[in-house]
């Protein structure tokens, strides 16, 4: 007498739209230590985390383990850690669209250094290279929720957000930095959940970057700081003291806990509040991926 739950479990998947993600696949290898690092020294640790990451991705992960059914379009490529990366996307439930799928391409490598003693990192890491990539992707958005770009590939997320506002599907924005093709993103994006780094020509206040990013047609911005509080127009949003000891991905996992929330109609401010509390809770372990094992996901 089992199969109801079952049964019930394929409709409720059936109704849940997908999340299409598009941005950065990096391959991360983090090490920990407990103080900075000196010049000069060698320093024995234990053995580093490896794990695919990138703003999009870590974004991709979360919202997967919240619930959600996220489709990943990046560029990983035929390389030494093709299976790797593939095989770290399929096992936390993102289905990955490769752009690159059938060519030679050298990932994307970030090296991390945290330390656990407060919970900062510092990361090494390059620039993709310059691509020539499809400006038309076969893609059925009407299968989707949102889109969700962190910017990165401007060749593809502009036209599949350009798309996706006309048929008056959400776009969010992960603004992590300025990048120069953010003129022609922000005009189609409805959400913009920004770092503290993301700093448009010409504004020095969070005023002055609230009143740009609005101008653009965006309809909500916000901007984390770290472990700081959350701030938007008119509001702002305390982070608990937990006790941290690795904040990389945090504001990943933030937007990809708000794109969950969001999709279940929770206004803004609640689901932001949220998606913070996810992103703290992340902060208690080490790497992007343990503490997808302790979280328990609650009601909206």
């Amino acid at each position: 007498m089992q199969p109801m739950p079952v049964f019930f479990t394929l409709i409720y998947l059936a109704m849940i739209k997908k999340g299409l993600f598009i941005g950065l696949t990096t391959l991360d290898i983090q090490y920990f230590v407990n103080e900075n690092p000196r010049y000069n020294t060698k320093i024995k640790t234990d053995t580093p985390v490896c794990a695919a990451g990138g703003p999009a991705a870590n974004a991709a992960i979360a919202f997967a383990r919240l619930g959600g059914r996220p489709d990943f379009l990046t560029c990983v490529g035929q390389n030494h850690f093709r299976n790797f990366l593939v095989d770290d996307f399929a096992n936390n439930e993102v289905t990955l669209i490769d752009l690159l799928q059938n060519e030679k391409y050298n990932p994307i490598i970030s090296t991390v250094v945290t330390n656990v003693s407060n919970s900062h990192r510092t990361i090494f890491t390059h620039h993709p290279e310059t691509l020539s990539l499809p400006h038309s992707v076969d893609i059925e958005l009407d299968h989707y929720a949102f889109v969700f770009t962190d910017g990165f590939y401007p060749e593809v997320a502009v036209p599949v957000c350009n798309e996706a506002r006309k048929k008056n599907i959400t776009v969010i924005f992960d603004g992590g930095s300025w990048k120069p093709q953010l003129p022609e993103i922000l005009p189609l994006v409805d959400v913009a959940i920004c770092s503290d780094n993301y700093r448009p020509p010409g504004c020095n206040s969070l005023q002055s970057i609230f009143d740009f990013t609005l101008r653009q047609g965006v309809k909500h911005v916000a901007i984390t700081r770290g472990e700081e509080s959350i701030v938007f127009p008119g509001g702002e949003i305390e982070i608990e003291k937990v006790g941290a000891i690795d904040s990389l991905g945090a504001g990943d996992v933030l937007h990809g806990a708000f794109c969950w929330y969001m999709q279940q109609n929770i206004p803004f401010e609640k689901a932001l509040k949220k998606a913070s509390e996810v992103a703290t809770f992340s902060t208690l372990y080490k790497g992007t991926r343990k503490w997808l094992d302790y979280f328990q996901a609650s009601n909206p």
